[in-house]
């Protein structure tokens, strides 16, 4: 979400976050009060919030919406002089106007990560229940379901997941981590930092040297596993057939 009583900072903002796939604006605001009531209708998992504007400044804007859990956010001002009251507000990141695109990247993820890390605490742990067999995916008033079964793969891309089908792929919303929690583990395993398989789509392991290996996948698609994650493959491979 966006909140800035300037025209040129939300279009700047707006037309930056709009180049990241994994990212979806679900909000703009145009002054502090407009803020609180996006952040508590919407729930956003990331805040760019400016601090001076009319009736309630950001300081004000995050003291409305506590006790509920407040979204990660950055502060974005032209004024340098707020920069040790933001931190003491648990402001993840400071970006002083006019910041560079650069300096917008660094700050963009360092929220990614902060936001993947909270979902993964966030994400119910039912060890006893059963794997997860359908998603629900939304788009606009369009709903779509998908089986598990079908997946191919899964990449993770920042606060969203790549779900891979054939030449297919859908949108998520979700951690890795979290989401691994409820699939099946003898069928989806991890094979790297950012890279679920699904096992029944593995046709080949070729070794890449260095204790690496290239995936090949059932339609000919290459996956990495990397050294890290092959002792939860192999353990996969020592499962009884």
């Amino acid at each position: 979400m966006i909140v800035d009583d300037e025209k040129p900072a939300r279009t700047r903002l707006l037309a930056l976050l709009e180049q990241r796939s994994e990212i979806e604006v679900v909000g703009i605001g145009r002054d502090g009060r407009e803020a609180v009531a996006l952040v508590r209708s919407r729930k956003p998992d990331l805040l760019f919030l400016d601090i001076h504007m009319p009736e309630l400044d950001g300081f004000g804007v995050l003291r409305e919406i506590l006790p509920d859990r407040p979204p990660v956010t950055i502060f974005v001002t032209a004024y340098d002089r707020y920069a040790v009251r933001a931190f003491e507000a648990h402001a993840l990141d400071y970006l002083l106007k006019p910041f560079s695109d650069e300096r917008f990247e660094v700050a963009l993820a360092h929220a990614i990560s902060r936001v993947s890390r909270v979902l993964d605490s966030e994400a119910p742990v039912a060890p006893d229940s059963q794997p997860l067999e359908r998603i629900v995916l939304k788009a606009g008033d369009r709903v779509t379901f998908l089986d598990v079964k079908d997946l191919d793969w899964i990449e993770a891309a920042g606060v969203y997941l790549h779900l891979h089908i054939g030449e297919k792929m859908h949108l998520y919303r979700s951690s890795l981590t979290g989401f691994l929690q409820r699939l099946d583990p003898q069928r989806f395993v991890r094979v790297h930092r950012s890279t679920v398989v699904n096992t029944a789509r593995i046709r080949e392991l070729r070794p890449r040297g260095h204790g690496d290996y290239t995936i090949v996948l059932h339609d000919g698609g290459e996956l990495v596993l990397s050294r890290a994650y092959r002792t939860q493959l192999e353990r996969w491979l020592r499962q009884p057939i």
